[in-house]
């Protein structure tokens, strides 16, 4: 996907060459004087578009030209000529560079609290006075703001909504019918870094949370946005108090998550699934739909749709309690032992 110009701009006029000198790319192959337009993941090439990749497999698939890649020796031989490569060792961290030379700094709001004039309140809104509502933002009809909650810059709620006091929105676009409790933080950049000798490189966010109609979401939830693509909350879904949806996840609708779960970044959850208190579930990690995750379960592989799941390392629920019988039985055989 395209970044969103609702909330981030990118510095214009910057070449290939340009940008080559401002990460320190060892070797700059192909046009050096292409313009970069937009900035995307390396499968949603767009014409134009700053992109990186360190495998060889997936750079030969890349079919989009004229574009700027930040890639390594490896990959140079695979990607057509037509495109501008841009040598460094590490293209993730090249990347991070990249962006935090071609995103310019989101411009300052915070001269007062209360409703900024170039933001849109629809009628019937109720907005309490403690409240911030930042320049561009919208608030639908009938949508409740309470004490402290804070709406950044171009952030859109919908109507019938309730944000919980002292709750601080940005980089997210919300549905209708939805209620966020007190405290939750939404939008917040996600935990994304490389390591490097001098320590971790941050990789900037560039995505969006987008909460579709009647979700709930609890007390002191955490919703990070996504990198380059969405954070995505399915409509329907509930969550309990103090969970932590990382970036890029996708939770399917309808989907119930109790209290203190953790879902890391890019994992795919589908929907109708239940998980139970502080279910744990590793990155990149898909599963099905009307999966149960029992509490307390740590997720470390793909789960099958329907499938019930319980322990750490997860597995079947059946499985799980022979297992714990058996334990006992073991435990009590050694204590009848002289």
């Amino acid at each position: 996907m395209s970044i969103n110009a609702a909330f981030y701009q990118i510095a214009e006029g910057v070449t290939a060459a340009d940008l080559a000198n401002a990460i320190g790319a060892a070797q700059l192959h192909g046009p050096a004087q292409t313009v970069i337009t937009d900035i995307t993941a390396f499968d949603a090439a767009t014409t134009s578009a700053l992109i990186y990749q360190s495998s060889p497999d997936a750079a030969k698939t890349l079919k989009t030209k004229p574009v700027i890649v930040i890639t390594n020796d490896a990959c140079l031989p695979v990607i057509d000529r037509g495109n501008s490569c841009l040598i460094v060792p590490s293209p993730r961290i090249g990347f991070a560079r990249a962006l935090s030379h071609l995103i310019l700094p989101s411009p300052l709001d915070f001269d007062s609290a209360g409703i900024s004039p170039l933001a849109t309140i629809a009628g019937g809104a109720h907005i309490h006075p403690s409240a911030t509502i930042m320049p561009q933002a919208t608030v639908g009809a009938g949508t409740i703001v309470e004490a402290g909650a804070i709406l950044h810059r171009g952030v859109a709620v919908g109507k019938d909504c309730h944000i919980g006091s002292n709750s601080v929105l940005s980089y997210c676009m919300i549905g209708n019918a939805v209620t966020i409790d007190a405290g939750c933080v939404i939008g917040a950049a996600g935990f994304g870094f490389e390591m490097t000798d001098e320590g971790a490189v941050k990789i900037p966010h560039l995505g969006l949370v987008i909460i579709d109609d009647y979700v709930s979401i609890g007390s002191g939830c955490a919703i990070d946005r996504g990198s380059l693509g969405n954070t995505h909350i399915g409509a329907h879904v509930m969550m309990d108090n103090l969970c932590h949806i990382a970036h890029n996840v996708t939770i399917g609708q309808r989907s119930i998550i109790a209290g203190q779960c953790g879902i890391s970044g890019s994992v795919t959850v589908g929907a109708g699934v239940s998980m139970g208190g502080q279910v744990g579930i590793a990155p990149h990690i898909t599963i099905g739909d009307g999966a149960v995750l029992t509490a307390r379960s740590g997720i470390t592989k793909d789960i099958a749709a329907g499938e019930q799941v319980a322990g750490f390392p997860a597995v079947s629920k059946r499985q799980f309690w022979r297992d714990q019988a058996a334990i006992r039985r073991l435990g009590r055989s050694n204590m009848s032992k002289p």
